[in-house]
């Protein structure tokens, strides 16, 4: 059999470099690329294809990562299954993860047994989550679903955009200000704000500039 090509993404050198001699000692798994920077990372999965990344959700603040970063990678690497490895262990992470493309989820505090074995699961193309987050995302969502939607208007957020908020976002991307777009589309200034915080929450993104790095990466107009 051909063996599991991983790549590895983390901004720890220990974390980076512990893990990839580690899997590149079990039996039917290939390290075929180490990398610290999400830039690094989309060139070189150009360079050597990979059939699985080991992907580190929260990276340095110059870096794309988390949910940009998963959105980017399967728009140009759409055959490389996503296992995401995060100290960020929590439903709503692990949901919103695994919304936007990422095959699977390990937390950082699970032992090397689990994760091999989540990286086998994954590669074959299926899910993993651990028995344990699969019952806390089912509470999660019962949860919610006995909830009125407009009193829990962010526990129901789609990944997609709405029609408003795609245009919001192509026009502030073409350089509109937000006054601007609200004089456009004859909405209130607050409206146009408030529909462009909901689409950056959507698109994982917390700043300008990171919405424009995501643009460049992927495209969004």
């Amino acid at each position: 059999m051909k063996p599991i090509r991983i790549a590895l993404l983390d901004d720890h050198a220990v974390v980076r470099h512990g893990l990839a001699n580690t899997l590149a000692a079990e039996a039917g798994f290939e390290v075929v690329g180490i990398y610290e920077r999400s830039r690094d990372l989309l060139r070189g999965l150009s360079e050597a294809p990979a059939d699985l990344l080991l992907l580190d959700f929260s990276l340095s603040p110059e870096e794309l990562d988390g949910v940009s970063l998963i959105r980017a990678l399967r728009v140009k690497f759409p055959q490389c299954h996503i296992l995401v490895l995060s100290a960020h262990h929590d439903p709503a992470t692990v949901s919103l993860a695994m919304r936007v493309g990422a095959r699977g989820f390990v937390g950082k505090g699970e032992d090397m047994t689990q994760l091999v074995k989540a990286i086998r699961k994954v590669a074959s193309g299926a899910v993993y989550v651990s028995t344990d987050m699969t019952y806390r995302l089912a509470e999660t969502v019962t949860s919610v679903v006995r909830k009125d939607v407009s009193e829990a208007p962010g526990a129901l957020v789609q990944a997609e955009l709405t029609s408003r908020e795609q245009e919001v976002i192509r026009c502030y991307l073409t350089g509109m200000t937000v006054s601007e777009i609200a004089e456009k589309f004859n909405r209130s200034i607050k409206t146009i704000s408030t529909q462009k915080t909901s689409a950056f929450r959507k698109l994982g993104v917390t700043s300008n500039n990171e919405l424009f790095k995501l643009n460049k990466i992927i495209g969004l107009r």
